[in-house]
């Protein structure tokens, strides 16, 4: 089921913004947050404190990543045209995680995600998956290409 995080066409917005729109429309996919999923943005004050928590109780952890950000056409007036090369960290404490009745991997969150994600503002293009021994973790990132128009943040945004 595709989801809509963002404005209709050419969304005109920050990086931030961007990410906790996304963040906040993956807690809302049914399948993730039945799966024992929660959603951060990177940029969030406490994310390092809410990923480990997340992995510590048992749960899949989804960060949206800061963005590689390039320009894609020149200055429209009202922001810059860009390229955003976009990933999606889907990360598991197998030992704990797995042991949850229904819990979901993160490589099924992944795919979740890439189905959420792809469609007319998001174009997905790979999942890849690796383990890290040192922290027992699992991570599967989901990436895409988008193409918004990047305006200047304020203290509003």
């Amino acid at each position: 089921m595709y989801h809509k995080p963002l404005d209709e066409g050419n969304p005109k917005m920050t990086i931030r913004e961007i990410q906790k729109k996304i963040a906040d429309a993956l807690n809302g996919v049914e399948a993730l947050v039945q799966g024992g999923c929660k959603a951060l943005a990177e940029d969030a004050q406490d994310v390092f404190f809410e990923v480990k928590q997340a992995l510590e109780a048992g749960n899949v952890c989804i960060v949206v990543v800061t963005p590689k950000v390039t320009r894609s056409a020149s200055g429209c007036g009202d922001g810059i045209p860009v390229e955003m090369q976009l990933a999606v960290q889907c990360a598991e404490r197998p030992d704990l995680n797995r042991s949850t009745p229904g819990h979901l991997t993160a490589l099924d969150a992944a795919e979740i995600v890439a189905h959420a994600l792809d469609g007319e503002q998001f174009e997905f293009a790979s999942i890849e998956q690796w383990a890290d021994d040192r922290t027992r973790t699992v991570t599967a990132t989901a990436t895409f290409g988008c193409n918004p128009i990047l305006t200047e943040p304020t203290k509003e945004n």
